[in-house]
């Protein structure tokens, strides 16, 4: 009997010892990082994000939970959202030893394009017994951009061949002063600001450079997110989105120099996206991350107003392609106006209807319907398909 006691009464005591050596020591020296392997994907795509823990002390931890919140666009394998929520909460389970790291990877496919991040990630250690569970906060920080998917279907390729033709049409009305194409004689009509002093000294007579025609293709994409329904069409949106990825993909395989205007709602800056006119690799992805970034949650400006007069002054440009998911009257006038301003432009209305309604007469050869469910957001994707 004084054994059994006695036997208890050890016991209780290495119970009472290592139960204050976890209250005191668990969270020493414990660390935690959560990062996603890369900084961007497209819409569709898999990614992974990198849990690692590490337990720089001699303390094993048996048990350790770490907790923290990203959103449920990104959808992990094998877990459950809450449908009532944007948020995903996920709670992962470790067994650590001392000085020991352990690192977890979780595949996702990315859903909706968005700007997505972690903030903090809360750890949960018990003692030995798992009758103590004290919590650790700890602030993290990393984000993902999920890029829109750049639209592809034949309604779409049809378009950029019209606007290849215009641009092509227009490359051969002025020349390039940079873009030298040889030496010929001089005739009458010449400038005398085209001769060749060199060549002309060498042959004894006067020689004019040949100048080639102007190789700048300049066009510009005005994205009108404006939904005046009483019922959003947040699919249409995002359609309309993918639409001007995909003409921003499009200008940069064909080395144009674009610019981006829309009145949708960057959501950091809280101001309407104006990316003006550049071109190549670094400018397509600046346009990409700024288009996943529009928050549909927000207000839109007025497009009328807000770009009213970007368009108006013409900024160089050879033609300009609009995107809408509405086709309210004060829109369609500012369409209108193309023609006294004497610029070229193709309206891509995107709509969720089997018919294209109240199109006035003057537009509907510069229109071309774009059927939002002909492109979901859960389609395959393929970013290196041919036109």
């Amino acid at each position: 009997m004084i054994q059994f006691i006695a036997i208890l009464c050890l016991a209780a005591l290495l119970y009472t010892v290592q139960r204050v050596v976890y209250m005191k020591l668990w969270a020493r020296n414990l660390e935690v990082d959560i990062h996603f392997e890369g900084k961007e994907i497209f819409e569709g795509e898999r990614g992974r994000l990198v849990e690692t823990i590490t337990n720089a002390k001699r303390l094993p931890l048996p048990m350790i939970k770490c907790k923290f919140r990203t959103s449920r666009s990104l959808m992990f394998d094998n877990a459950t959202v809450n449908q009532n929520t944007d948020n995903y909460y996920r709670n992962d389970v470790f067994t650590i030893g001392g000085r020991e790291k352990l690192t977890r990877t979780i595949a996702f496919t990315a859903g909706r394009r968005g700007l997505y991040n972690i903030t903090s990630a809360e750890l949960v250690g018990t003692d030995m017994f798992f009758t103590l569970e004290s919590v650790l906060m700890k602030k993290i920080y990393d984000e993902i951009y999920v890029l829109p998917r750049p639209f592809n279907t034949s309604e779409f390729r049809n378009s950029l061949q019209w606007i290849n033709g215009e641009i092509k049409s227009k490359a051969h009305l002025i020349e390039d002063p940079f873009e030298f194409r040889g030496i010929r004689e001089y005739q009458p009509y010449d400038s005398m600001k085209s001769i060749n002093w060199k060549a002309t000294a060498k042959t004894g007579d006067l020689r004019v450079n040949m100048r080639d025609f102007t190789s700048q293709k300049v066009v510009r994409i005005f994205l009108n997110l404006e939904d005046t329904g009483i019922i959003k069409r947040t699919e249409a949106q995002e359609a309309a989105i993918k639409v001007a990825a995909g003409l921003v993909k499009s200008f940069t395989d064909e080395d144009m120099e674009f610019a981006l205007y829309s009145n949708g709602i960057d959501v950091l800056s809280g101001q309407p996206i104006k990316l003006k006119r550049s071109r190549g690799k670094i400018h397509e992805q600046e346009i990409y991350r700024a288009l996943a970034r529009i928050d549909l949650k927000a207000e839109t400006e007025d497009m009328t107003k807000l770009f009213a007069n970007v368009i108006e002054s013409g900024d160089g440009t050879m033609c300009d392609y609009h995107i809408s998911v509405n086709s309210y009257d004060e829109y369609q006038r500012l369409l209108e106006n193309y023609d006294s301003i004497h610029l070229s432009f193709l309206w891509l209305y995107v709509t969720s209807g089997a018919e294209i309604l109240g199109i006035s007469s003057k537009l509907q050869t510069r229109t071309i319907p774009i059927r939002s469910w002909s492109y979901g957001a859960n389609a395959e994707i393929d970013l290196n398909q041919e036109n």
